[in-house]
């Protein structure tokens, strides 16, 4: 069958693609790609076709910055209650938009985001089509079997990617010979169908490190139930992840950013990056999560972007039980040694005066901008400065840290969601507890050297007071339950991707940001002596419902020649 489709997405829009006066540009092939028409239709070929869908997890394609396709979604976690774009008024206007609920169709972020999940679609479907084909020359069936389910939960992981950020995408599957397919069908069953497929092709346990798996596809599969709010189905799907007894919650919870520790027992899916792996470019690295770090004065020198709130920050103070308080902006959290706070707040945000990995005391000369998106910095994807280096802008830009997509954490709360919704509240207080007493086992100790964890109460914390404990008193209130575990992913999963579609899924995107914004836009902050209010939300458009999917990018519009349908309000 002949391939047309594999050859729309595959570097996103270059202008070679559309020079063309006619259709023929359809036929030939992006140069430096490798289609599965070359590969040779054995184990090897079907492997290294399937590699290049993994490879595609990091959301980099090998050409220029597509700073909007980085795989933790940060750039779209701007429009949540969790992050700032940060950096400075003229850097990256393009997404300050999304800050601001200014979404235009013409953002070059959406296009490059789309043109990475439609690449790893067709590298996927290319992928089973070849495995397809070795089958059919007497290829092991055991072997296709594996690769076709591997391939199937990568076509879903992918579809759901884009169903989370425009919700109303195009599905391909391996027959689809057009790109220029309509998006009048649902996708999210379409996904359902792919990885319940792939549940059943997929081994119980993995080959290798950073491969799916059955326990894999079913959290996955759990959480496209949790998002079409089939509970049920949900629940049963993450219940049958936790009966393999094959993950855990790891020791410390630094453990699941920490280059040294990762892909530990908590770790069931995750981007995995590299350095110094004969790549050139860097391009297996951590590539395009690297605009978060600190700027100024330190080893990376740049560059400043994504930065914790100050609602998110006040969300990890705690009352005298250790648990979470009801308003936490009624009291500006500052670093001082007596509020006492979520030791989890200093494993997410960069605060002055508090140790900052091995980078020393975290300064305020380290914020870009200060005045205009606060006074913190992002933790969870930077390196220790110990840490091997990569190429980049100087040496320590591009590092081996991996971007975690699902963790144990995740799926425990997911599963603890799943059950208040069917009533059973008390299973999901204690599914909380998990997480809230690992949250209890370790801090950052004193900086001068290498990383220090030690005892959240240990004497040498002069910094904060930390304090975090598990509900006590039982859960017989649906509603009062329901918030506490949707705080509880707030405070564990922060800047990993979750905030904002958690916030769609639930339905209450324009009452959160409606509040944060209320209270985010009245901050100020000190800057060289002189205090400055916080800038960076001056002029946003208020949230809609037409915010609950980002726009369509227009060049896929017309590519479409008309059989794409724009999200409403765009």
């Amino acid at each position: 069958m002949k391939n047309i489709f594999k050859f729309l997405f595959a570097f996103g829009v270059s202008g070679l693609m559309f020079s063309s006066c006619g259709d023929s540009y359809l036929e030939t092939p992006v140069q430096g790609a490798v289609s599965s028409d070359v590969l040779a239709a054995d184990e090897n070929g079907v492997n290294a076709s399937l590699i290049s869908v993994y490879k595609m997890l990091n959301g980099y394609n090998g050409q220029g910055n597509p700073w909007g396709a980085a795989p933790s979604n940060y750039t779209f976690n701007y429009a949540s209650d969790d992050a700032h774009k940060g950096s400075e008024l003229s850097d990256g206007a393009n997404f300050q938009q999304n800050s601001l609920y200014k979404w235009d169709p013409g953002l070059s972020q959406y296009q490059e985001k789309f043109s990475a999940i439609y690449e790893g679609v067709r590298r996927s479907n290319n992928t089973i089509q070849l495995a397809n084909r070795y089958k059919e020359a007497g290829g092991s069936a055991t072997f296709v079997d594996r690769i076709t389910g591997e391939a199937l939960f990568l076509r879903a992981w992918y579809h759901f990617d884009g169903y989370k950020i425009f919700v109303n995408i195009p599905y391909y599957n391996e027959e689809d010979a057009d790109f220029r397919k309509k998006n009048d069908v649902p996708v999210l069953p379409l996904i359902i169908a792919d990885l319940e497929k792939a549940v059943t092709l997929l081994p119980d346990v993995r080959s290798q490190v950073g491969r799916s798996d059955k326990a894999v596809a079913r959290a996955l599969l759990g959480k496209a139930k949790l998002f079409a709010k089939d509970y049920a189905g949900a629940k049963a799907a993450f219940d049958a992840v936790v009966a393999t007894n094959r993950f855990e919650l790891a020791p410390c919870y630094l453990d699941n950013f920490n280059i040294a520790t990762q892909n530990n027992k908590e770790s069931l899916f995750a981007h995995q990056a590299s350095v110094n792996d004969g790549d050139g470019n860097g391009s297996n690295t951590n590539y395009l999560e690297r605009l978060g770090a600190p700027h100024n004065d330190t080893h990376t020198g740049c560059c400043g972007f994504n930065q914790p709130t100050q609602d998110l920050v006040n969300a990890f103070q705690v009352d005298a039980n250790g648990l979470p308080v009801a308003n936490w902006n009624a009291n500006r959290l500052t670093v001082n040694a007596t509020t006492p706070v979520d030791p989890r707040l200093d494993f997410t945000a960069g605060r002055t005066g508090v140790p900052y990995l091995d980078w020393g005391l975290h300064k305020d000369s380290w914020i870009r901008g200060s005045g205009w998106a606060g006074m913190y910095s992002t933790r969870k994807n930077m390196k220790l400065t110990s840490d091997a280096a990569g190429p980049g802008w100087t040496t320590n830009q591009l590092h081996a840290k991996n971007v975690e997509f699902i963790r144990y954490a995740d799926v425990l709360l997911m599963l603890a969601e799943c059950e208040v919704e069917i009533g059973s509240l008390e299973r999901a207080r204690e599914l909380v507890n998990m997480i809230r007493d690992r949250a209890d086992n370790c801090a950052q100790g004193p900086v001068g050297g290498p990383l220090v964890l030690t005892d959240i109460k240990d004497a040498r914390i002069t910094w904060a007071n930390y304090e975090v404990k598990p509900y006590t008193a039982a859960w017989s209130d649906k509603a009062a339950a329901r918030d506490e575990v949707r705080r509880e992913r707030r405070l564990e999963l922060a800047f990993e991707g979750h905030r904002l579609f958690d916030l769609r899924r639930w339905g209450t995107l324009e009452p959160t940001i409606n509040a944060y914004r209320a209270y985010e836009t009245k901050l100020t902050n000190m800057v060289n002596g002189v205090e400055v209010r916080i800038a960076e939300l001056d002029g946003a458009d208020a949230p809609a419902a037409k915010h609950y999917a980002f726009p369509l990018p227009s060049v896929q519009i017309d590519l479409a020649g008309g059989n794409l349908t724009q999200n409403t309000g765009f």
